[in-house]
């Protein structure tokens, strides 16, 4: 099996507690892949130490075979690697399509000499902009295009990450910190289903963290369960489910 991201190993202490402790998980490529467990388990630490907001203390992360544990955040965001968070983390002052539509990188229009040209950015800008509303069309959010975050529904604002998601150049993984998170049963259904045709329609890998099982299971490829800071269990969804290691995590045992 291909994977696009495997880490070895991983470490990370707060103090006396390990967070993670030697956590192993390999993400095959194009696939939805679930990171299930109970709330301390050690999920949102692993998706922080992959995207380089926090350093492991021990252990490797690599990404399409490179080695990119030294690497800050945003070099790692410019191989691909994209991320969402459980609370939206939205620009309050700008409207919908400018949230989406900064999240793409590289405009020439912000460089000290060539900013001075518009002939060298117009179209950069141009091309960034319609991008932006075909997203918000997939996502059903463009009639809301010129609407402030604060406008929104829970459910809308993480439709607007996963448009905002899209907006580089090169997304390849995308890990998401519980996409559903706050909202009602039919529309984290229909969240899913956007990852869904996002993994079928652009060939792109996900990696999510989420605690509505229920629903998450009926679109995922793959799965694996942390629990005190450590793998305990992975294949199939609905296998991870019930393994006994994992009913023992929840149950508190």
């Amino acid at each position: 099996m291909d994977y696009i991201l495997e880490t070895r190993g991983l470490v990370k202490k707060f103090g006396e507690l390990r967070a993670l402790d030697g956590v192993d998980i390999r993400v095959p490529r194009g696939m939805v892949t679930l990171l299930i467990g109970p709330n301390g388990s050690g999920k949102t630490t692993f998706i922080n130490v992959v995207t380089g907001v926090y350093r492991p203390d021990a252990g490797r992360i690599y990404f399409e075979g490179e080695d990119i544990t030294e690497l800050p955040p945003h070099e790692r965001f410019r191989r691909g690697l994209v991320r969402s968070f459980q609370v939206p983390r939205l620009f309050t002052g700008l409207t919908v399509t400018e949230n989406t539509a900064f999240a793409r990188y590289g405009n020439p229009g912000e460089g000290v000499v060539s900013g001075l040209f518009r002939r060298l950015w117009e179209g950069f800008e141009r091309e960034t902009v319609k991008k932006a509303f075909r997203l918000l069309d997939f996502t059903k959010l463009k009639h809301l295009w010129n609407h402030r975050p604060g406008e929104l529904s829970g459910g809308q604002m993480k439709l607007l990450e996963i448009a905002r998601s899209m907006m580089p150049d090169n997304p390849r993984l995308i890990l998401m910190d519980e996409p559903t998170s706050g909202v009602f049963p039919a529309l984290a259904h229909e969240i899913f289903r956007y990852i869904r045709r996002l993994r079928e329609e652009y060939g792109l890998t996900f990696l999510i963290v989420e605690h509505r099982l229920d629903i998450a299971v009926e679109y995922a490829d793959y799965a694996y369960a942390m629990a005190w800071g450590k793998v305990v269990a992975e294949g199939k969804p609905h296998e991870v489910l019930e393994h006994p290691k994992v009913i023992e995590s929840y149950l508190g045992g």
